[in-house]
Order: structure tokens, then C-alpha cells, then sequence
């Protein structure tokens, strides 16, 4: 089956979740060429999931089992619900019949970096890894004190001239970085994209900012690659 019949199948299978959580979000799924998978869970940003389409296709294409999730499902007041819908998303996803067993990676994208900071980056029983591009962290009033919640490795990728709302500012990130840095080992390590702003993996990127998107999946993959090799 070609890429392109892939993704269009991929993008329309919507799974509802109904009969183990009435309220619980829906979600593709887009799976490897072949076999068995480990299993990465994408939280989108506010855009919502047809904006990454694209993206969670060219994570499965790379032999991983995606499961895309809209960020805006999980961004919510009830910091508990929150929680749980976020554990809920990554067990299911855990349990299908075509994945491989064990930890998942998490992929997040500004919103849904900020869920996945916020709690994914918080649950090492279940992640063995994250990877979030252009997040939001402007809810982190303490970086110093927050790094200390991170539970596994985190891989920050963030452009120096995103002004995007105020919700992704790079000094921020570079204070989560700095703070992080003096644990051993780094649980947040941080790269930089001089002069790039928000949302630069996305089809309506910038042209300038079109070669650090593709630098930011490739070192998205290495680091769900390492953390998440095939059986």
C-alpha cells in the first residue's frame, strides 16, 4: 500500500472510545508499513489533528505504531481528569493487538507539548520517553522547581523567535534546560532553531523555517529510536 493510501486510510479511521470511556477523546491511528510496533502517542497542537496528519504519518513511516490525539481534549481545569484521560490514551494504545509490547514514546506539539510535560513526562510506570516541538510553557511559573517532576527524558525543540501568544517563549525553555542541566543525568535537554518560530514542522510553515522542522522529526525519531528500539 502506497504512503499516500496510508495516510488517507489512517487519517479515517476515528476509534471511539465509548464503550470504556463515555468522555473519552477520540483518536487515528497510523500504523507502520509492517509488523508489530512500539507505540508513540501525539498529542496535536490547537489546531487540532488534521493539522498533523502529516507528521504523526511520517512517525509511523519510520516503524513506529502512532496513535494521534487532539491536545485540546487534554488541556483542561480538572488537572485530575486530565491525568487520567492522558494515562487512558497511552494504555489503550498499549493494548492493541498489532503493537509491540511495553513503554510508549510521546510526541507533542505546542498545546499538546504543554500536556505532555505536564503529565506524560510524569509517568514512567508507562513513558519511556518524550519529544515535544514548540510547547507551551507559559502555565510553568517555577522552572527550577517543575524539572524536578520530569520523570523521564525529555527532548525540547524550540525556535528563538517564537512569539506565538506568549505560550512557548524560548526563555522559558532555555530556563527548564539550565535548571535541568545541574541534575545527573539531564532529565530536558534542549535545541535551539535561531530565528525560527512557532509551529515550524507544520505544512504552513515559514519557508525559512521549513529545514528545522525536518531537523526536528529526524531528531524526534533518534530519540524514539533510542529509547523505543524494535524488538
Amino acid at each position: 500500500m502506497s504512503n499516500a493510501l496510508r495516510g488517507l486510510v489512517a487519517a479515517l479511521v476515528v476509534i471511539a472510545w465509548g464503550a470504556h470511556a463515555q468522555d473519552a477523546p477520540p483518536q487515528q491511528v497510523f500504523a507502520p508499513q509492517s509488523g508489530k510496533a512500539p507505540v508513540v502517542v501525539v498529542f496535536s497542537g490547537q489546531t487540532g489533528m488534521q493539522a498533523y496528519h502529516q507528521t504523526a504519518q511520517q512517525i509511523a513511516d519510520a516503524g513506529f505504531h502512532v496513535v494521534l490525539v487532539d491536545g485540546n481534549d487534554f488541556w483542561l481545569k480538572d488537572t485530575r481528569k486530565a491525568w487520567g484521560l492522558v494515562k487512558d490514551v497511552i494504555t489503550r494504545a498499549q493494548s492493541g493487538p498489532d503493537v509491540q509490547a511495553g513503554k510508549v514514546g510521546v510526541v507533542g506539539y505546542s498545546l499538546g507539548g504543554g500536556v505532555a510535560l505536564a503529565y506524560a513526562a510524569q509517568m514512567p510506570d508507562l513513558v519511556a520517553t518524550v519529544a515535544v516541538s514548540y510547547p507551551l510553557t507559559s502555565f510553568i511559573k517555577e522552572p527550577a522547581e517543575w524539572v524536578i517532576r520530569i520523570k523521564v527524558p525529555v527532548l525540547m525543540l524550540a525556535g528563538t523567535a517564537d512569539t506565538y501568544k506568549n505560550c512557548c517563549l524560548i526563555d522559558t525553555a532555555r530556563q527548564l534546560a539550565q535548571a535541568a542541566a545541574a541534575a545527573t543525568p539531564p532529565m530536558l535537554t534542549l535545541h535551539e532553531y535561531n530565528g525560527v518560530g512557532h509551529g515550524f514542522n507544520l505544512a504552513t510553515a515559514a519557508p525559512k523555517d521549513q529545514a528545522s522542522g525536518q531537523d526536528a522529526m529526524k531528531r524526534t525519531i533518534a530519540q524514539l529510536r533510542q529509547a523505543l528500539p524494535a524488538q
